[in-house]
């Protein structure tokens, strides 16, 4: 009988079990960087939505809207005031209704222009008859 080399064997064996390792590490490499994506989705969400209500109660608490959106440091384009930062567009509407209601909303946008929240800041305004 003539000996068998089991080398070979050994050799195929081994590259089985290093492609499977390459797999599943590229696997959970594009799992992490998943995770990562909304992890930092999240805590822009977070901050956003934190400033976003705060420059809502400022808006809605100021008695002149316009003077308050320019203190703030918004700049009027379009129709509205717009406040550019890195990360995210904050755009303010105002409307005046004929009913006293002074409509605001105030829309915050990421980078790619995908809306993250929308904050309806609407008050009463004196009318005089």
């Amino acid at each position: 009988m003539k000996p068998r080399n089991h080398g070979n064997a050994l050799l195929v064996e081994l590259l089985i079990v290093l492609m499977f390792f390459m797999l599943a590490a590229t696997v959970l490499m594009q799992v992490f960087a998943k995770a990562r994506n909304l992890g930092d989705r999240a805590r822009l969400t977070a901050e956003v939505t934190a400033e976003a209500q705060s420059r809502a109660d400022q808006l809605y608490a100021a008695e002149d809207p316009l003077a308050a959106l320019s203190a703030m440091g918004f700049v009027e384009r379009e129709n509205a005031w717009v406040f550019e930062s890195p990360d995210y567009i904050t755009r303010v509407t105002l409307e005046d209704g004929a009913d006293g209601l002074t409509k605001q909303v105030l829309t915050v946008q990421d980078s790619a222009g995908e809306t993250l929240l929308t904050l309806p800041c609407s008050r009463l305004r004196e009318v005089r008859p």
